[in-house]
């Protein structure tokens, strides 16, 4: 032993790589109650997104309803709101947030263009918003704007409204530029959860909803 050794140093512990596989089994497990930590769901999606992101999204691959579960905020909300959010959080039970994704085959594009209704629920009070929606040919994009709004309690609907450019917005929605538009750039699919990374930079994911949800 050399005068400056350390005595009963313990041994270098080299850190799991966080690969694609590894990351993607991470990934599933925030559908379980087996919840990995919220450090290591981004880590697991910014792993994902550094690999090759593999075949594109298709919109028949996002349809359904899926529960908003885990966010990150925006860059510039992570920057205000400093450790509030820190390295991003899982959602609570209430309220109840959902995105549901459908699929327009009587248009022109085909299975490319289609409809989300994004739902705030809490109790039988419901704010809703919906509008179209493209997923962009060989990417995992996926464009959307939010042209109508209502509020209903239970079955009732109470008030129903266009917002943003209402009708006129829906109509000129695929003919407009990507930069123009919201989107989704999706990090992971599965039959069970999704990724996304928005426009403005937040990370955020998905569970499904089965139908005895």
């Amino acid at each position: 032993m050399t005068p400056n050794s350390a005595p009963n140093s313990a041994p270098t512990v080299t850190p799991d790589p966080m690969t694609p596989d590894r990351a993607a089994a991470l990934l599933a497990r925030v559908a379980t109650t087996d919840r990995p930590t919220p450090p290591e769901v981004v880590a697991a999606m910014q792993a994902i997104e550094r690999s090759h992101p593999g075949k594109p999204v298709a919109l028949e691959d996002l349809e359904g309803t899926w529960r908003l579960t885990f966010v990150t905020g925006t860059k510039k909300a992570r920057k205000r709101a400093g450790k509030v959010i820190g390295a991003g959080r899982y959602l609570a039970a209430i309220p109840k947030i959902t995105l549901a994704y459908c699929a327009d085959s009587g248009s022109d594009l085909g299975a490319s263009l289609g409809r989300a209704v994004n739902t705030v629920a809490i109790g039988g009070l419901k704010l809703t918003v919906t509008g179209p929606i493209e997923a962009i040919a060989g990417k995992r994009i996926l464009a959307f704007d939010f042209t109508c709004w209502s509020v209903a309690i239970g079955s009732w609907v109470v008030y129903r409204g266009e917002i943003g450019g209402g009708a006129a917005s829906d109509a000129s929605f695929a003919d407009r530029p990507l930069k123009e538009r919201p989107f989704f750039n999706y990090v992971w699919v599965s039959d069970r959860a999704i990724a996304a990374r928005g426009k403005g930079g937040g990370l955020a994911m998905w569970v499904r909803i089965e139908d005895n949800d």
